[in-house]
């Protein structure tokens, strides 16, 4: 009788790795094969989930990168020798420049291809997480709640084994499932100088910062899981480069401008931020209601340039239509890019295309541009406008804004409303940029916000005389980002 159970993603280990490492694979499912050498990629690769190399002694040659990527192999590369890291740069032909990424010592680099598109994982942990001034509203007047000022708080990085794992699971669930946009972007076969990516800025969020426990005390450090709220940002960022006026082949970057050559990169965001089905839900008090936290109120993210490129245009640029409390918006980028093709003897004019509507319910998406870029933030509006009011100086997040009055037991007051949205913030944004060619820096930023909410009828410690409604916000990020290059050069 056959099995009706799903088939355990296969895993070939080769070199040394941790046992804690390879019991989290078995954990979550991996069927783990540990390989003195590397299995053939012509007669194993369509029946190989993942590889992993490790200990930077082992390589494979670009065919064998080719073969596995086309039988949508993830590729987890621990400690890699550059060698290795430029024979994969070249085999995959990717605008990211991979070398020169930086890599965690006990964290995989990610290769794999999803709809047609390669992907790089780079593995990131934030880098600050900052709890601010604490916010009280009475109904004499609003106020700072002294003496609480704001202050950091630990990152609180996963352990590497767990990450590692995390990440490959992404990596697998994505080369896995297909996609589907408006969109032409690809030149055909023989246009010279176009360059396509996909960098995967993804990474866990883990807050250990309790706004109030059970007991009523405030700003309390756990370690307990039925209270760590967990929280995934899977942000991809398509690059999509073409060398457009002159053909760039071979060209210095004053050469390529001197002959009025322009290269074009699309950068297109996607993805969310959203709880983790494995960290604990968002907690009400100890009655419900009492308080209310974690809610993601914000969050922004954003790709800003070097001196070397210059962002031309971003879309979206504002609201579309509103629907209630939905708020629409749409992307709708189209421009001719004047490329070569038969070697370099003809020219030809690709009409680069990307369409994506989408609607955001009780959350507005706005932009903050700055010379080198724009950060897409996408902000609550409902009981209270995180954009117009975002440090809470206003009564509009208390009065009544997420409280609602209820009678439980003959006793009238008012609780944190239970029905805030979900935590899952959608990412959606296009730049363009252009450069010469040449390699050039790119930064990736993000920034979230999570609010947690406290009803006057809780009397915790960090009330005064009288029992507040009280909101206490945490913000985490990678600070000034993570920085990469891009190489936007081709060779004759």
């Amino acid at each position: 009788m056959m099995s009706d159970s799903p088939t355990k993603p296969h895993i070939a280990l080769v070199g040394t790795y941790s046992d804690d490492f390879v019991k989290a694979l078995q954990v979550d499912n991996f069927d783990v094969e540990r390989c003195d050498t590397i299995p053939d990629p012509k007669t194993c690769a369509s029946a190989l989930t993942v590889l992993a190399l490790t200990d930077g002694d082992h390589t494979l040659s670009e065919n064998d990168i080719n073969v596995l990527l086309r039988a949508r192999t993830v590729l987890a590369l621990f400690r890699p020798s550059r060698a290795l890291l430029e024979t994969v740069h070249k085999a995959t032909n990717t605008p990211i420049d991979i070398p020169s990424l930086e890599l965690a010592d006990e964290l995989p680099l990610l290769v794999y291809i999803a709809n047609g598109v390669v992907h790089i994982t780079s593995n990131n942990v934030p880098s600050e997480a900052k709890v601010h001034e604490l916010v009280q509203g009475a109904l004499e007047k609003d106020g700072k709640a002294p003496p609480d000022e704001s202050f950091s708080v630990s990152t609180v990085a996963v352990e590497p084994h767990e990450q590692a794992v995390l990440s490959i699971s992404r990596a697998v669930s994505a080369a896995q499932n297909l996609r589907a946009f408006v969109s032409n972007l690809d030149p055909p076969t023989g246009v010279i100088g176009f360059k396509k990516g996909t960098l995967d800025n993804t990474t866990r969020i883990t807050i250990t910062w309790l706004a109030w426990r059970r007991d009523g005390h405030y700003n309390v450090t756990t370690t307990d899981p039925a209270y760590i709220q967990k929280y995934d940002l899977n942000w991809y960022t398509d690059f999509y480069s073409y060398a457009t006026g002159t053909d760039c082949r071979g060209k210095t970057a004053a050469e390529f401008t001197n002959a009025g050559g322009v290269v074009y990169t699309v950068a297109i965001d996607r993805g969310s931020l959203r709880r983790s089905s494995d960290g604990a839900p968002r907690f009400l008090g100890p009655t419900s209601g009492y308080c209310g936290y974690y809610f993601v109120d914000c969050h922004r993210t954003g790709n800003h340039a070097g001196s070397s490129m210059r962002m031309l245009s971003y879309q979206p640029r504002g609201l579309d239509s509103q629907s209630g409390t939905t708020y629409n918006y749409s992307i709708d980028f189209q421009q001719d890019m004047q490329m070569f093709n038969n070697n370099g003897n003809s020219t030809y004019t690709f009409k680069a295309q990307y369409s994506n509507g989408f609607g955001l319910d009780r959350f507005q998406q706005h932009q903050l541009q700055d010379s080198a870029g724009v950060d897409f933030s996408v902000d609550y509006k409902d009981y209270y406008d995180h954009w117009v009011d975002p440090e809470f100086d206003t009564q509009t997040w208390w009065n009544p804004g997420v409280y609602e009055k209820v009678n439980r037991e003959g006793w009238e007051h008012w609780i944190v409303r239970e029905y805030l949205p979900a935590d899952n913030i959608p990412i959606n944004g296009l730049t363009l940029f252009s450069s010469s060619v040449g390699k050039h820096t790119l930064t990736s930023k993000y920034r979230s916000s999570f609010s947690a909410f406290k009803s006057n009828a809780w009397r915790t410690t960090s009330d005064d005389s009288t029992t507040h409604f009280q909101v206490a916000w945490t913000s985490y990020s990678n600070g000034s980002g993570w920085s990469r290059t891009l190489d936007l050069t081709w060779s004759l």
